[in-house]
């Protein structure tokens, strides 16, 4: 039986590389305002809410018809300013430009447990190595254990 590759989940030993942009591809405005729109979709608030809230975060005034003009490809010219895209995040409880930022410049994002995990895997592998490398020198001083 053949096996096929499903093209939706990430592989966690894939080394991550950074997009490069072909000469005129490099004008992102489409997609983050689909990027605005799909965070406004997937929020547990309305626009009015969201509005509200990032209101009140920022100290000055977001409307709902701003995050329309944000959130329309058809409006490029009128993309989120990259100062509100943490507060849309923070409110929407999302991390999408957050992850799509990094993806772009070939990283990979991990939060909270995950991320604790992998600082833990890493100082695991630094640990190992120094030990590696004591018993290497004890060997070197003659002084095999």
């Amino acid at each position: 039986m053949r096996r096929v590759k499903d093209s939706r989940t990430l592989d966690i030993f894939e080394v991550p590389a950074p997009v490069t942009p072909q000469p005129g591809s490099g004008h992102y405005g489409a997609q983050v305002s689909e990027l605005v729109g799909s965070v406004l979709k997937g929020s547990p608030h309305d626009r009015y809410e969201i509005a509200a809230q990032m209101s009140r975060l920022s100290g000055d005034d977001v409307s709902k018809h701003m995050m329309d003009a944000w959130s329309s490809p058809a409006r490029t010219e009128h993309n989120i300013p990259l100062y509100r895209v943490p507060l849309l995040e923070e409110v929407c409880q999302s991390h999408a430009f957050t992850d799509w930022l990094v993806h772009l410049r070939g990283g990979r994002v991990a939060y909270g447990r995950e991320a604790l995990a992998a600082q833990y895997g890493k100082m695991q592998r630094m640990k190992d190595k120094l030990h590696a490398d004591m018993r290497e020198l004890k060997r070197l001083m003659g002084e095999e254990e």
